[in-house]
């Protein structure tokens, strides 16, 4: 996520901030600039004064980044010790006896699945947690 963003709109505790995709672009004031990206809602926690055109920087709150790794680092991790242990049962349910090369692959299968599935939660339009604006960085002003 970039670090760096203008003020858009304020409302009470939500503001529509636009990003800045480089340094270059904190004195543009040309909306059609290819170096901006689409507007999004961040929430101003902090209530600092804020107004259109200032520069602000943002970041995510310390429990979304917490959540954010127990879903990438934790869920493929245990899914992938279920994927060892649940390959016996699959095994003796289809009559085999069980072996590492299946113990094997249903980690991969289950990591895959695991995989998979936050990629296509990260990849989607749903915004589990909402940015914050933790500082200004430029006022309007100035």
């Amino acid at each position: 996520m970039r670090d760096k963003a203008c003020v858009v709109k304020c409302e009470q505790n939500t503001v529509w901030v636009i990003p800045l995709l480089s340094d270059t672009c904190i004195n543009c004031n040309h909306s059609s600039c290819a170096k901006r990206g689409s507007p999004f809602i961040a929430s101003n926690p902090e209530n600092l004064t804020l107004k259109a055109g200032d520069i602000v920087k943002i970041g995510v709150s310390r429990n979304a980044q917490l959540v954010q790794a127990i879903i990438a680092l934790l869920f493929p991790i245990i899914a992938s010790i279920g994927g060892y242990f649940i390959a016996e049962p699959v095994a003796v349910f289809f009559g085999k006896t069980v072996t590492e090369g299946m113990r094997a692959a249903g980690v991969l299968l289950c990591l895959g699945i695991t995989t998979t599935i936050i990629t296509i939660l990260t990849r989607s339009k749903i915004n589990l947690a909402k940015p914050i604006i933790s500082s200004v960085i430029s006022d309007s002003q100035n």
